[in-house]
């Protein structure tokens, strides 16, 4: 698929918009402050990609006068899940496991979709940043993997207050 680097930096500031989105839905449905907390570090952070998106869309902007076209093989699949995870959050009944497997699929093909863009980088600081994104997307989907895995094995214990107590317990007292 060709796009121009003006559509690609468009398509990145919505998909982290989106994310962003449905970090702070999530969150707000979760009985557990662990959960919660998390789930918002996560809006947060996608909400400073997008900032960063940004700033090096206004940046190449200015740089370049012709948006060139580059052939990104993931954006259509990045396209596909921005608008699955924008009518997963729309929905009056939210669905946590689609969209936690939603979610995990938007880091994973965010991950891809940076290192892919790193490859076009006009020079190398552009590189890291896109690359630093894509180790972060990565870290994200840690996270929610972690989640969506506790989610599936023990999905009563997961969505009762219990469970706050149960990893502080988990994690701190070894």
């Amino acid at each position: 698929m060709e796009v121009t680097d003006r559509e690609v930096f468009e398509i990145a500031v919505n998909a982290e918009i989106k994310a962003k989105e449905a970090y702070e839905k999530l969150a707000s449905i979760t009985r557990s402050d662990i959960i919660r907390d998390e789930l918002l570090f996560l809006a947060r952070e996608e909400d400073r990609h997008r900032e960063i998106v940004e700033k090096m869309a206004e940046r190449f902007q200015s740089e370049e006068g012709t948006p060139q076209k580059m052939e990104v093989s993931t954006m259509g699949e990045f396209k596909v899940i921005a608008e699955k995870m924008a009518e997963a959050i729309k929905k009056p009944t939210l669905n946590l496991d689609e969209v936690y497997e939603i979610a995990m699929e938007a880091e994973l093909v965010s991950e891809r979709l940076y290192r892919e863009l790193a490859g076009y980088a006009a020079n190398e600081k552009t590189k890291v940043i896109l690359n630093m994104l894509a180790d972060m997307e990565a870290n994200h989907y840690a996270i929610l993997k972690k989640h969506y895995d506790y989610l599936t094995r023990y999905p009563e214990l997961y969505k009762e207050e219990f469970y706050d107590q149960l990893m502080k317990d988990i994690n701190f007292n070894f």
